[in-house]
């Protein structure tokens, strides 16, 4: 019986150990959570703006300091607020050609900015809202299939 209660002790430890290396050598490339303050967002702006879940974690915090400073306490109109705050972060960001909706047309900004609220206010998570944008993306652009050439 001790014999097993050291094997259960060593192996336990061993994989301890192995599963905090693992968990401390991953490079997070995108922000997961929402900013601390509002110099994190201005000092890595860029990083917010970068994908689709550091604009809806920003979306989430910008979301929450308006529902703060304007003393809002219906959770419909929290979540309206969260789907314009992300039309208008997107939108903008389009408008000053920075970010990951740099190129987009007004159109698909406004639609990314509305699954951006919709994934920040905890509606829908970020893979699922990602596969309705690229099927949304896929309806208006159809692939060109070229000159059609008769003879």
């Amino acid at each position: 019986m001790k014999n097993f209660a050291k094997i259960f002790f060593f192996m336990s430890a061993a994989l301890l150990m192995f599963l905090s290396v693992d968990l401390f050598a991953q490079v997070a490339e995108d922000p997961v959570v929402p900013p601390d303050n509002w110099t994190d967002v201005l000092i890595n702006l860029k990083g917010w703006f970068a994908s689709f879940a550091g604009v809806a974690a920003l979306t989430a915090f910008v979301a929450a300091f308006l529902n703060g400073l304007l003393k809002v306490t219906k959770s419909f109109i929290k979540q309206l607020l969260a789907w314009g705050v992300g039309i208008i972060l997107l939108v903008a960001t389009d408008l000053f050609n920075f970010g990951y909706a740099a190129e987009f047309p007004i159109w698909l900004a406004i639609i990314h900015g509305f699954a951006v609220g919709l994934a920040s206010n905890g509606l829908f998570d970020i893979p699922w809202c990602k596969a309705l944008l690229e099927n949304i993306e896929k309806w208006f652009n159809k692939p060109n299939p070229g000159p059609i050439i008769t003879q």
